[in-house]
């Protein structure tokens, strides 16, 4: 409410009473006084430290309750792993069993390269054993060779395709294999006959002293390169 004037005063005095009374109206609240300030700020820092002091404590208490996970030893040959169990996917039978005659195996999930798990939509089986001339590129492509139909054809991912002969131990299968000369891959896959056919295909190769043999699904062949990449990393964090 504006304030009324005497009348009584000149014109220039009643209008410099007028603007200081204005001036008065329009000045900002005072500033709290230092002590409510800093009661203030102690008060903030109360509560920001009972929220840290409750965060690490959610976070200390989540990770004890996080089961640690089991490292099982194998050898394969020469070559010393030390395999989380929960990559392994078998039974304490098999793991016995696959102890005792050097082998080791890994069920991974595709393309994580994680544990397997029930929801996995794609996995890889793969089966560590020791080298055998059998398995060399040379020998493979040598074997298969024998029996394989003259027609190629091209598949996605910059592989070739080849059917093998009616009548061959092979029938039935495609051989899938990297330009130009198949040393990088060569898979065997069943050949899939309106999607009733879900046995995977395999690959062996040499790896730092042993022999991987991978089953993996057809879908997936495109991406060979990264498999084998991915698979071989994996190996290489293992091995002791």
């Amino acid at each position: 409410m504006t304030a009324s004037l005497p009348h009584h005063l000149p014109g220039h005095q009643g209008a410099a009473l007028a603007s200081m009374v204005r001036m008065r109206l329009q000045r900002p609240a005072r500033p709290l006084p230092r002590a409510d300030g800093a009661m203030l700020k102690a008060a903030f820092a109360i509560l920001l430290a009972g929220a840290l002091a409750t965060a690490a404590a959610l976070y200390w208490t989540h990770r004890r309750d996080e089961p640690s996970v089991e490292l099982q030893p194998a050898r394969v040959g020469d070559v010393a792993l030390m395999i989380p169990r929960n990559l392994t996917g078998i039974d304490d039978d098999d793991r016995d069993r696959s102890r005792l005659v050097g082998m080791a195996r890994l069920r991974l999930d595709w393309p994580s390269l994680g544990p397997a798990l029930s929801q996995s939509r794609y996995k890889l089986l793969i089966t560590l054993s020791p080298p055998d001339k059998v398995n060399e590129p040379a020998r493979q492509l040598a074997t298969y060779a024998r029996f394989l139909t003259p027609t190629v054809w091209s598949n996605p991912g910059g592989l070739v395709v080849r059917g093998f002969r009616k009548g061959s131990p092979f029938e039935g299968d495609e051989f899938y294999v990297s330009v130009p000369d198949g040393r990088g891959f060569a898979a065997r896959c069943p050949i899939n006959v309106g999607g009733l056919v879900d046995e995977p295909c395999r690959v062996t190769f040499h790896h730092r002293g042993m022999d991987v043999n991978i089953r993996f699904p057809r879908a997936i062949i495109a991406d060979w390169a990264v498999m084998l990449g991915g698979v071989r990393r994996t190996l290489d964090g293992l091995i002791r």
